[in-house]
């Protein structure tokens, strides 16, 4: 063999052990999709730590925006369990975590543009599989952000619908409607309105004949 032929081989192969290791950097610049769980939640924001092995290096717990929009809100929970989701670009802009607006020539960290996206268990089957199920440790919240005031709210106490100055409550007690200057209860002691019950209430103005009478007293 010349010494030009295994100047060449030489060279190739450094060519190819040069792109290899740029192809390997690159992939290791790119965002991770990996197996986490929630260790901390602040709003919108949440602090996960990553569940895999990742010896002899130690990943940092990292804090990050959750995937959801301003409309559908969950209540996330430490110990909830997802992956983080990478992105193309820095998100703490978007995210009100600071940054600004990210360059598109600019490439981000791989631990740096990641949301986080929840994923179900085994351990927490559905209650009705054929339903679509709004829960949380305090309830649920409906509500319009435009227009008259209107609300369904179910928690601990009780279950709440509103509409402007109208509402309506079942709790412990009974059920409760207050629409105006009324306010109409029914519990296990009967029915009642603005306090007077509807059993035993009296009126005024009674005498024999045909006369009408008063309000309930």
């Amino acid at each position: 063999m010349s010494n030009n032929a295994h100047v060449k081989l030489w060279l190739q192969k450094q060519q190819n052990q040069t792109a290899i290791m740029r192809a390997q950097a690159a992939i290791q610049s790119l965002g991770r999709a990996l197996p986490c769980r929630v260790v901390s939640v602040a709003g919108s924001i949440v602090t996960v730590k990553f569940e895999l092995d990742t010896t002899p290096w130690v990943l940092p717990e990292i804090t990050i925006p959750k995937a959801e929009s301003p409309w559908i809100r969950m209540p996330t929970q430490v110990g909830d369990a997802g992956i983080t989701v990478p992105a193309d670009a820095l998100l703490g802009g978007i995210a009100g975590l600071g940054g600004g607006v990210p360059k598109i020539t600019s490439k981000p960290a791989n631990l740096t543009a990641l949301v986080f996206m929840p994923v179900s268990t085994s351990g927490s089957p559905p209650s009705d599989q054929n339903a679509a199920i709004a829960q949380g440790p305090n309830g649920f919240i409906g509500q319009t952000t435009t227009g008259t005031p209107s609300s369904v709210k179910s928690d601990t106490s009780g279950t709440t619908m509103t509409f402007g100055s109208n509402t309506a409550k079942l709790d412990s007690t009974g059920f409760h409607v207050t629409i105006g200057s009324y306010t109409v209860s029914i519990t296990s002691a009967g029915m009642s309105i603005n306090g007077i019950s509807f059993d035993t209430h009296v009126h005024g103005g009674v005498t024999a004949g045909t006369s009408d009478t008063t309000g309930p007293i």
